[in-house]
């Protein structure tokens, strides 16, 4: 967080009763596409993380074309919560090793 402003992401935070909700940080690539690269929220809270991507982008990126929600990490239940979105396009991504 220290180098939060300096590396130019725009961050939210829902609070309830005091408490941290849920939080999600992110920053624009380009004119038209935003990048999600943090969004948790605590489990107690149903709906959190669509609140959060609710409000994060109807308050500081009305106008955003695109957004960009990362990898699924090979997480099935991360992989599904990101297809719930609808995305126009997802890119199937490889790690390559080096012979030994």
């Amino acid at each position: 967080l220290d180098n939060f402003q300096f590396l130019g992401f725009i961050g939210a935070v829902i609070c309830v009763d005091g408490g941290c909700a849920a939080y999600t940080f992110g920053e624009m690539l380009n004119p038209d596409t935003l990048v999600i690269h943090v969004e948790k929220a605590h489990m107690k809270y149903t709906g959190g993380y669509q609140a959060i991507t609710n409000l994060f982008l109807k308050n500081c990126f009305p106008n955003v074309k695109y957004v960009n929600r990362e990898q699924d990490l090979g997480s099935e239940g991360l992989r599904r919560a990101k297809e719930s979105y609808k995305p126009i396009d997802m890119i199937k991504k490889y790690i390559v090793f080096p012979k030994k």
